[in-house]
């Protein structure tokens, strides 16, 4: 469908924040990756699944705060 996916979205490209998350798994089952903000190249690096979460909300506000009107 047209708008699963954000189709037809009057956002705009100023309204999207796009994130490039690489996952691994160690052989004790240790979760690790990275998060990259395409926008800046900015690379985190995560441990543990619940740390993706907060690594992309973190900059998801940035994101938000650097589009207000200043």
């Amino acid at each position: 469908m047209a708008g699963d996916r954000g189709e037809g979205r009057s956002n705009g490209p100023s309204g999207f924040a796009t994130f490039i998350v690489r996952v691994s798994q160690d052989s004790a089952g240790a979760i690790s990756g990275v998060v990259e903000w395409v926008r800046s190249g900015e690379k985190i690096r995560f441990h543990g699944l619940p740390a993706i979460s907060e690594v992309i909300s973190g900059l998801v506000e940035r994101a938000m705060r650097d589009q207000e009107p200043r």
